[in-house]
């Protein structure tokens, strides 16, 4: 970064030097000219004694904006936002905007570099007015840039429904169809506000925007477990069976969720034949170690931990889990009962190192970035995708 910042240092030496030639031609007051002139070479010394702060000031001073030299001054102050020095880059945009000689256009983009600028430094507000100023005004594809930023405000503010409201304009006319990734982004932003209604206990306001979650993303998990979980407190619990059947046909990597739910719901039903059933259905057709362990807890009760335990041995030699390892040891352990012997020690000291091993293990990864943790998160914290974390376990 600090080599590209020499590099376009460089590029705005010559920038001015160019200007100057050509100005020194039309000039018909020496006097002007040669205090620019004074100007460069200042900021040409402070390069060359590496004061680089330095050196951008007396540039950006020697340097007149106009349509030639915009783009080298936005340039700089971008440079400046992506090294962190966000004051800085909010100085040489708003110097920008208090100069004369730009156009409406160029106006609105210099605009929009603050507006990020805000952004970046946590003035999210500043923003906010900035951006909702411009995009009535701006061209089309600057106005979707605006939205854009607007949205990703939204997000952080957790002001989901002006989120819904912001995704909803970049579809421009009425009858346009929004692009799967912000349709995506919507139902998630619904859910969001769903999920603090349901921890309000306000069920009816969750309820319509779970409906508008599914209406706009109908292939939602999350809305399917959030609905779920709605029953579960109103203890309609055939109904959150319902809802959670549809979580393998939505998204299959979320299938861990909802197993959980779904034992409770049929256990309080209790109907743990017909949960058993359904579990045998869903592993023909889903490799997922929540399933099988479901299932292992069956046969421990059904047919005694030696079984349980063999099962899941055979499983994981198909695929290898350390959850799966550790819950095959806790079996083997509970088998032996108070059984001493150099088999019985191995066993305690190969489960100890596996718990230890589980507690230090992420159970969950996002594939986007890499960010991995112990909880669930549906908007990754690293990279700010939305649903792209999954259980590794």
């Amino acid at each position: 970064m600090l080599d590209l910042l020499i590099l376009l240092l460089l590029t705005l030496a010559v920038a001015i030097g160019y200007w100057l030639g050509r100005r020194s031609k039309l000039a018909t007051k020496s006097g002007t000219v040669s205090g620019v002139q004074a100007h460069y070479i200042r900021g040409l010394n402070y390069l060359l004694n590496e004061q680089q702060d330095a050196a951008i000031d007396t540039f950006m001073e020697a340097l007149e904006v106009n349509a030639e030299t915009l783009e080298t001054h936005l340039a700089l102050g971008n440079l400046l936002r992506k090294r962190g020095e966000v004051s800085r880059a909010i100085k040489i945009h708003q110097n920008l905007l208090a100069r004369p000689g730009l156009s409406y256009e160029q106006a609105q983009q210099v605009q929009l570099e603050l507006a990020r600028d805000y952004v970046k430094s946590g003035l999210l507000d500043r923003a906010e007015t900035l951006l909702q100023e411009l995009v009535p005004e701006v061209q089309p594809a600057l106005r979707t840039e605006c939205l854009e930023y607007l949205i990703e405000i939204y997000r952080d503010e957790k002001e989901w429904l002006k989120g819904v409201e912001t995704i909803n304009k970049l579809a421009g006319r009425r009858f346009t169809r929004l692009p799967d990734e912000w349709r995506i982004i919507q139902g998630h932003f619904y859910c969001e506000a769903a999920a603090e209604a349901i921890a309000c206990d306000d069920y009816l306001v969750a309820r319509r925007h779970l409906r508008s979650a599914v209406d706009v993303d109908k292939s939602s998990a999350r809305s399917s477990l959030l609905l779920a979980e709605l029953e579960q407190r109103l203890n309609h619990h055939e109904e959150a069976i319902k809802a959670l059947k549809q979580v393998p046909q939505q998204q299959p990597q979320y299938i861990s969720e909802a197993i959980t739910l779904l034992g409770k719901s049929y256990s309080v039903l209790t109907k743990d034949q017909d949960f058993q059933n359904y579990l045998q259905v869903l592993q023909r057709d889903h490799a997922d170690w929540s399933i099988r362990l479901a299932i292992a807890h069956f046969i421990e009760r059904d047919e005694g931990v030696e079984a349980a335990a063999l099962y899941i041995g055979e499983a994981i030699q198909e695929s290898p889990s350390l959850r799966a390892v550790g819950q095959m040891l806790a079996l083997q352990l509970s088998s032996m009962g108070s059984a001493t012997g150099s088999a019985s020690e191995s066993i305690q000291m190969a489960d100890q190192v596996i718990r230890h091993l589980q507690s230090r293990a992420p159970q969950y990864r996002c594939k986007r970035c890499g960010f991995s943790g112990q909880r669930m998160h549906w908007l990754c914290p690293g990279c700010k995708t939305w649903a792209s974390i999954k259980n590794i376990q």
